[in-house]
């Protein structure tokens, strides 16, 4: 599918037509082939820099805008207008592309390689039909590119933006169905830019197709949100966090949370979702591969067992559910995260008891981390929160860090559990223990006294032969004989 090779004058139009309509609409899905000549091919020549390597085609050493138009002129007379143009050696403080003359707006390709050019300025006209465009191996000032250069492109397939130590992409709009970027060899490419790009294409079939993906690299700079510190990374990374972006589950937010080293042969982009102040009432359900962070922070969540019956958690180790209207944990038990979270957050819920036994035998491993919050619940207390769990919050301040801020509901005043009282909290069964000591007490009595008064009577009758009072007024019973 070379495009401009030198054919005969009266074959080449026929076959340069068919190409320029089959581009426009780009219905291939090969690498589409831009119009470079080595060096040989276009020699510096006395009078004249530009050469014709076919009818419509053109290579040029030259030294500015002005220094085109003058030796295109000087090549020969032109029947049609220029759709090959290949300029080399150009050295210039600047090129604007919108000062280029109509004659050039039926460029299909645009090639200006082994140059310098301090900066490029303006934009190709929204009339140009370049559907391949070299800017290969030059090199450019620090502050180069005009952002919105190629933004009227909208035949563009193919950008070769290789080895020009450039850091960010200019604009891109993307609007055939296949595109060829290479930005192999940039040594200071800036990650995001690149993910900016990926970005931009989500959800659309015309994605960029990388050319060279294996010598493509770039930087994460330090204010770069995915990572903590400047690193260098592969393009296959770079399509790894873009991965992660389409993965993402919807009005939430994901974004790189670091690595993790498998076995010390191979690396995970592991990821935090940012599903916070969305007024979601269950978990976000598939998650990307490998989050281990989930922020669901001020929604109105009632329950967690998503937690444990979607797959896509079994990697999760920070929950952060903050300000929901979660009553209980009971479904944790037993479950993957309970044995393996680093922070379970749960302030401001609705819970009502707290599950000493789910969550002590996580403290108990020695892990770090298993950090859980659950400061501004609101508990029903009883004697036994006095008696069990306000110890047990006391002896797990380290993994509880604000224990000192859990409440009880049921008093006059929101009391904290950690300043209950016994006397306060058991009020109600020690007044009732009192009770029945005062009804033990009084029955015993009556009895020894029944007893004594009994005995009394008995002595009395045998000693003086007469019943005293009240034995001697009360009547006779038909037993009473058997006694007598």
């Amino acid at each position: 599918m070379t495009c401009y090779l030198d054919m005969g004058r009266r074959s080449i139009f026929p076959l340069l037509f068919i190409f320029c309509m089959y581009v426009k609409i780009i219905q291939c899905d090969e690498l589409a082939k831009c119009y470079t000549q080595p060096v040989e091919s276009c020699p510096l020549q006395n009078k004249c820099k530009c050469v014709k390597t076919g009818e419509l085609s053109f290579c040029c050493h030259l030294q500015s805008y002005e220094d085109l138009v003058k030796n295109l002129e000087c090549s020969g007379p032109r029947l049609q207008p220029i759709t090959a143009l290949h300029i080399y050696n150009m050295t210039t403080d600047n090129f604007n592309f919108a000062k280029m003359s109509p004659e050039f707006n039926k460029l299909i390709s645009f090639s200006i390689t082994n140059s310098y050019i301090r900066r490029i300025l303006g934009r190709f006209p929204h009339t140009n039909e370049i559907t391949c465009l070299n800017m290969s191996n030059n090199a450019f000032g620090s502050e180069w590119q005009e952002p919105l250069a190629f933004e009227n492109l909208k035949y563009l397939a193919r950008l070769d933006l290789s080895n020009i130590n450039i850091t960010r992409l200019p604009s891109i709009k993307i609007q055939v169905p296949h595109f060829w970027l290479d930005v192999s060899n940039n040594k200071k490419m800036h990650c995001d830019s690149i993910l900016d790009l990926m970005k931009s294409c989500i959800g659309l079939k015309n994605k960029p197709f990388f050319i060279n993906p294996n010598e493509t690299f770039c930087l994460s700079s330090i204010g770069f949100h995915w990572f903590n510190s400047t690193e260098k990374l592969a393009l296959s990374q770079v399509e790894i966090i873009n991965k992660i972006f389409e993965d993402c589950p919807q009005n939430c937010s994901c974004k790189s949370y670091g690595y993790d080293m498998v076995q010390d042969t191979s690396t995970l982009h592991t990821v935090q979702v940012d599903c916070s102040y969305k007024q979601l009432s269950n978990l976000p359900e598939n998650l990307p591969e490998n989050t281990v962070l989930l922020n669901v922070t001020n929604n109105n969540i009632t329950s967690i067992e998503t937690l444990i019956s979607d797959h896509t958690y079994k990697t999760l180790r920070y929950l952060y559910a903050d300000e929901n209207k979660i009553s209980n944990i009971l479904s944790l038990e037993g479950s993957t995260f309970i044995d393996n979270f680093l922070v379970l957050s749960l302030r401001l819920n609705q819970l009502k008891s707290i599950p000493m036994y789910i969550l002590q035998n996580s403290f108990i491993k020695e892990f770090e981390g298993h950090i859980v919050k659950l400061g501004g619940n609101e508990l029903q207390c009883d004697c036994s929160t006095v008696q069990s769990l306000k110890i047990w919050l006391l002896s797990n301040r380290l993994h509880i860090p604000d224990y000192d801020e859990i409440l009880c509901d049921n008093f006059q005043y929101k009391l904290k559990v950690i300043d209950l009282d016994q006397k306060l909290a058991c009020i109600t069964q020690a007044d009732w223990t009192h009770y029945m000591y005062y009804v033990i007490v009084a029955e015993l009595s009556v009895l020894l006294l029944l007893i004594g008064k009994v005995s009394y009577d008995y002595w009395v009758f045998k000693t003086a032969g007469y019943l005293p009072w009240p034995a001697s007024k009360m009547p006779k019973l038909p037993c009473d004989w058997v006694f007598e």
